[in-house]
């Protein structure tokens, strides 16, 4: 049987709706149900940097402004306001983002501080999990934010594979960011030639399996056999396409980064890739440890980030770094410090406004714990990337993040990103394109001035349909999509409303 060539050559273990593959010590992660196109998506991408361990926020960001204050906790940790890299004379960074302070002063590093939740989780394990999971520190959910959004865009999931993966990870340890009811929706792998060699050779097997429970486990082995040959073949062929020619660091993340640089250069459609950087657990040694991780943090990011801009591809990049939590502020025994809570976060790309949200961390006005209380909902952030990067409506991002969760001025926010520096002199409300349309189209309109913006889709009737905008704006050109695959065909009316505008167009569904 083909099958026994198959599982001859790949060790299987069945998990949730997923199954973990590895030969030869290289590991592998491959879907376990087929996808729509993966053309549904508005073409933009999202690059997340996992700080793994807990990284110590007031070491990252310096608070000038209270040296003193931050000195006295940190009598060996402190930093010498010498050498911190400033960004305004309140705030600065360790020395060696050095890279983040060119980003910075080129406009395309935004900084929030004081990011996390209510009642915050110092476990390792549970706040990672609160993370990706998007949810209350006394919630539990068993689905990652990514793959609640992967579904929401691809709302015909389980159906026809795509031509390229949803998402990819590259470690070998399966993400709960991609977990869903519907199986895990990325491929883990940690090299594209290595994943291409496991599965170099092999055929699918289409051989019918019989009608039987041990029929239908047949069958999802062979879906994963499928998918997974089909994978390998379209990443080997992007990533020899990509040649990134930045200089990136030779370990950690930098190998990583130049793997997501070369498949998005190759044309890989994957509009999420999940990349990690272990070892921010610094109970002890913090400053050397500190020091080689943000080193190669800082010249991993600029090697990707100045190839993506040399390929033209820097309107749809956009990278966002997070921890599971930040650390105490005052230091411990052993030069390092303990479990914390709020820390701060920083968003890269062309697409970003840049600049820095919110103040510095209030050291003479801690928790009861002696952490820093958080300012910003970590929610929020994602809601931000979800509405002004992949383009969501309100509704939509409400469904994936379970709640309404405000905006902040991290990105420009619109879809439309090449036409934000020209701001307009007037508001105004463009008719709809396509007109007519099937099943989708994308409504445009400009604002003069920072407002309070309405978009809102009705019937003739005057019933409300949807809501794809209620949100504070800045003056820009925006885009927004609507998607009409659930309405029957007809007229519908949209109104543009803000604080001194009001106007309203029709557009036609014809199926």
């Amino acid at each position: 049987m083909k099958r026994r060539d198959f599982l001859k050559n790949v060790g299987m273990i069945t998990g949730a709706g997923a199954v973990s593959l590895s030969i030869g010590g290289i590991p592998m992660r491959a879907f376990a149900k087929p996808f729509m196109n993966i053309q549904s998506t508005n073409g933009k991408i999202l690059v997340l940097i996992q700080l793994k361990g807990g990284n110590d926020g007031i070491n990252t960001v310096i608070p000038l402004d209270q040296y003193s204050t931050y000195a006295n906790y940190r009598p060996t940790l402190k930093i010498l306001d010498t050498n911190v890299v400033k960004l305004t004379e309140a705030t600065g960074l360790h020395p060696a983002l050095q890279q983040f302070q060119t980003l910075y002063s080129e406009g395309k590093l935004s900084l929030v501080q004081n990011v996390g939740y209510a009642s915050p989780n110092r476990s390792h394990f549970r706040a990672t999990d609160i993370w990706l999971s998007a949810s209350d520190s006394n919630q539990y959910l068993y689905d990652g934010w990514v793959a609640r959004y992967l579904l929401k865009t691809f709302p015909t999931f389980p159906g026809t594979p795509p031509a390229h993966p949803m998402g990819i990870q590259l470690s070998s340890v399966p993400s709960g960011l991609f977990d869903s009811d519907n199986g895990g929706l990325a491929v883990n792998f940690s090299d594209p030639n290595a994943f291409y060699t496991l599965v170099s050779g092999m055929t699918a097997d289409t051989d019918p399996p019989p009608a039987t429970i041990a029929g239908d486990e047949l069958k999802f082995l062979k879906e994963v056999a499928a998918l997974s040959m089909q994978y390998a073949g379209v990443i080997k062929e992007k990533a020899d396409k990509g040649n990134p020619t930045s200089t990136y660091p030779t370990s950690r993340l930098g190998p990583q980064l130049k793997i997501v640089a070369d498949l998005i250069l190759g044309g890989l459609e994957t509009p999420v890739y999940l990349t990690q950087l272990d070892g921010f657990d610094t109970h002890s040694n913090q400053l050397t440890t500190q020091q080689t991780l943000f080193q190669n943090l800082a010249d991993s990011v600029m090697a990707f980030q100045r190839d993506i801009e040399k390929a033209g591809l820097a309107d749809k990049v956009v990278i966002m770094t997070f921890s599971e939590f930040g650390r105490r502020v005052k230091e411990n025994a052993s030069a390092g410090t303990d479990h914390g809570a709020a820390l701060p976060l920083f968003v890269i790309g062309k697409g970003v406004q840049g600049g820095i949200i919110g103040a510095n961390a209030n050291l003479s006005s801690l928790d009861g714990n002696g952490d820093i209380k958080f300012a910003y909902d970590y929610r929020q952030i994602y809601t931000s990337i979800l509405k002004d990067h992949f383009g969501m409506t309100t509704t939509e991002v409400k469904d994936i993040l379970l709640k309404d969760f405000t905006t902040l001025p991290i990105l420009k926010p619109t879809t439309d990103i090449q036409d934000y520096d020209s701001i307009p002199t007037e508001f105004s409300l463009a008719q709809n394109y396509p007109n007519p349309f099937n099943p989708t189209t994308t409504i445009h309109y400009q604002l003069s001035e920072f407002a309070n913006v309405s978009l809102k889709v009705y019937d003739v009737l005057g019933n409300e349909i949807a809501t794809l905008v209620d949100q504070s704006q800045h003056a820009g050109k925006y885009n927004v999509r609507f998607d009409g695959s659930r309405l029957a065909s007809g007229t519908y009316i949209y109104t543009l409303r803000t604080n001194s505008f009001t106007q309203t167009k029709k557009m036609l569904l014809v199926k």
